[in-house]
């Protein structure tokens, strides 16, 4: 099926497409090759063309389309070790990873816990404050990735559910209200 989004009936989501992903404007390197990049939504509460994001058209998902959900709707996105995430927390998104390559350390609540491995998964309950370790694996292009992990969110809102700090023990600030150079000076273990 081709077409209308509100026609679809399931989306697939295969292995393959997301280890080939998109590559980004006239670059040599696909969005998760990319330093410190946010990852590659798959569904997200609305399709951003400015970032390369068209809405979905088929049932099988190939990047960079994306099933726009709403706020309150789900959010599902795969990471590599090229990129990174923000220390921060979610009012009420439940966020769920599940590690389908390599293995992934985490700090929960500003404490490191033991590292995940393929097909381990860890729910982030709403309220919790969570960074991914940034990766010690090689950041050189390659064929290859060696670390990917899916994030779903439910009852994803957003940036207008994502909460960091400036600096330690300071207030919680939503992402959307901070400039860029706020964003990235937050706080960061």
């Amino acid at each position: 099926m081709n077409g209308d989004i509100s026609k679809l009936a399931y989306v697939a989501i295969s292995f393959d497409n997301v280890k080939k992903d998109a590559y980004v404007d006239n670059s040599l390197l696909r969005k998760l090759e990319v330093p410190d990049n946010n990852g590659r939504k798959i569904f997200a509460t609305s399709v951003m063309p400015q970032k390369g994001e068209t809405p979905i058209d088929k049932e099988l998902w190939v990047a960079p389309s994306i099933f726009p959900t709403g706020n309150g709707g789900i959010e599902i996105a795969t990471f590599t070790e090229f990129s990174s995430q923000d220390r921060h927390r979610h009012d009420r998104a439940t966020e769920i990873y599940t590690v389908l390559k390599g293995h992934l350390t985490f700090y929960i609540n500003d404490r490191e816990i033991p590292a995940l491995h393929e097909g381990d998964e860890i729910v982030i309950l709403p309220g919790t404050t969570h960074q991914v370790r940034k990766s010690s694996y090689s950041l050189k292009k390659k064929d290859n990735f060696e670390l990917i992990v899916r994030v779903h969110s439910i009852s994803c809102y957003g940036e207008d559910d994502k909460y960091v700090q400036l600096e330690p023990d300071g207030q919680w600030q939503r992402w959307n209200t901070l400039s860029s150079l706020q964003r990235s000076n937050a706080y960061k273990l």
